[in-house]
């Protein structure tokens, strides 16, 4: 395997990764939006929601959304 060989494998690898965390990510996060709809406003499911709403800023580029 040629060294672009590699990192056309490594790329595609990261990638699919990142697919995967979004998909967790949008899963985790359609559950708590229905908990909020279901009329549960804790500090705690608004706090996952903003965590969670963060880290997918980040993956799609927007790194700064970590910061807080």
């Amino acid at each position: 395997m040629s060294r672009e060989e590699w990192a056309a494998q490594e790329a595609e690898e990261a990638a699919w990764f990142r697919e995967c965390e979004w998909q967790r990510i949008a899963r985790r996060l359609e559950v708590l939006y229905a908990a909020q709809l279901a009329g549960d406003r804790s500090r705690y499911i608004g706090e996952r929601v903003t965590r969670l709403e963060a880290v997918q800023a980040a993956l799609q580029g927007f790194p700064g959304a970590l910061v807080n």
